[in-house]
């Protein structure tokens, strides 16, 4: 790739001495991993700031093209298409396609493999899993495809604090043991080809966070993306050290609701505007905050809806993107009120008022390591035999694993991952820590209604 190329493209400021050499190591990153995300940036990019009509055109030409691909491809929606009498060519205007059922996650689970588009391998799909508010993990699939364009979207958020492509991101995100056994020389260089610096909210105790800190100086990011409790907490162990933190571009939560109080604390010491994130494992890149601090539907990448008028009126999704395992009209339990209203940053996308539900709690180990509550949630998710869990942290050295089985077909597959969940909680730690496991009929729901994967009663 020339360098003239990229002075071509509208989504690099060549003319900077920082982010050229990385955008070239960005960009290497991405051809070796054959990921066409910097392309689908530079299609996406100007699409918030066209005209709303267009906007609105454009949306419905995408969901119009899902439709008729989903009636094509998909054994499940071409039969709930003919059992309704009517073809995808019938949907033309958004009201017309409000009148389709929605998608339950109960539907998903008992009709997954209809839902998967017939004509590509199940082999060349990529699994997912989430949780939901009744407590059973859900199972889908995502082509490359959509893990391209969902980065591209990623990129796309970021871009509009005033990050430049190849810039360093620092990425508050759990790791896995792959990465946990790479050398030291092996991760490094991976963080700075991909141009993200991960720091694990997995291990974030104050030892770790120290260690963060010396790093921080000769990282040279300029934004900072991930967990909202994570990145708070590290903000606020910064200050607590009397730390001057090099000031950010801009700082993007996700993943998790992110408080006032924290926002306050990442922007006093980063110095910077905080943008939250909403998206979902099952549907990614649904809204973002600009720089005015409102929220806007990514309208190029879903279809939001909602059941009835309100603050919590309960969110209806769909998809643009997934191709693989098309989510049309998917109820995903999270709420929010879409306002009439538009906002005056210049992006022209729908707005949003959120009210997210999503809670995952911070263990406190007896050595003061803190493990945010989707490394825990990670250890299950998609495991034969299990229908839901709960992990219970009642004291720093005691961990209640509370399982709810499936039936008694997989009793050999359930018992061994959970005797490798609790070989890698207690690997966490040196000191000594207690981890029962509990079978139970059902798992009771907190007094909002939703199911919690993890509860902690320790304070950190």
């Amino acid at each position: 790739m020339s360098v003239d190329v990229l002075r071509r493209s509208p989504a690099v400021d060549a003319g900077s001495p920082t982010s050229l050499p990385g955008y070239l190591l960005l960009a290497g990153t991405h051809r070796l991993r054959q990921s066409k995300a910097l392309g689908i940036l530079r299609e996406i990019q100007r699409a918030p700031f066209e005209p709303a009509e267009s906007v609105r055109r454009n949306q419905l030409r995408r969901l119009s093209a899902l439709l008729a691909h989903a009636e094509q491809r998909v054994p499940y929606y071409r039969e709930l298409f003919r059992s309704l009498g009517v073809t995808s060519r019938d949907i033309r205007t958004l009201d017309d396609f409000a009148r389709l059922p929605i998608l339950t996650k109960d539907i998903i689970r008992d009709r997954w493999r209809d839902l998967i588009r017939e004509d590509v391998p199940l082999e060349r799909l990529h699994r997912h899993h989430s949780g939901g508010s009744t407590g059973v993990p859900l199972t889908f699939y995502r082509e490359r495809a959509y893990m391209d364009a969902s980065d591209a979207g990623t990129y796309r958020n970021f871009l509009q604090c005033g990050w430049r492509l190849g810039e360093m991101v620092a990425f508050f995100w759990g790791s896995n043991e792959r990465l946990q056994q790479m050398s030291r020389a092996e991760f490094e260089l991976r963080q700075r080809m991909r141009r993200m610096y991960q720091f694990d909210p997995f291990r974030s105790g104050a030892a770790e966070m120290e260690e963060w800190l010396r790093r921080w100086p000769r990282l040279h990011a300029t934004i900072a993306f991930g967990y909202a409790s994570t990145v708070a907490r590290f903000a606020e162990f910064a200050e607590a050290q009397g730390r001057r933190m090099p000031q950010l571009r801009g700082v993007f939560t996700t993943a998790e609701k992110l408080y006032p109080p924290q926002r306050r604390v990442i922007s006093r010491v980063f110095g910077c505007r905080v943008y939250d994130l909403y998206g979902s494992s099952e549907v990614q890149n649904i809204a973002a905050e600009c720089p005015h601090g409102r929220m806007h539907v990514n309208a190029d990448f879903v279809v939001v809806e909602t059941v009835g008028r309100g603050p919590a009126s309960p969110l209806i999704l769909t998809s643009l993107w997934n191709e693989a395992m098309p989510f049309i009209r998917y109820r995903n339990e999270d709420c929010a009120d879409l306002l009439e209203e538009s906002c005056g940053c210049g992006n022209n996308f729908p707005l949003m008022s959120l009210q997210v539900a999503r809670v995952s709690d911070n263990f406190v180990l007896p050595d003061g390591r803190v493990v945010h509550g989707e490394f825990f949630t990670h250890l299950m998710y998609g495991s034969e035999g299990i229908r839901t869990f709960q992990f219970h942290q009642t004291a720093p050295d005691h961990i209640r694993l509370w399982v709810v089985p499936d039936g008694q077909a997989h009793a050999a597959a359930r018992s061994r991952v959970l005797e490798d969940a609790v070989r890698q909680i207690k690997a966490l730690t040196a000191a000594p820590l207690t981890v029962d496991v509990h079978e139970t009929d059902a798992i009771p729901l907190s007094d909002a209604g939703k199911h919690r994967f993890t509860r902690s009663d320790v304070s950190g």
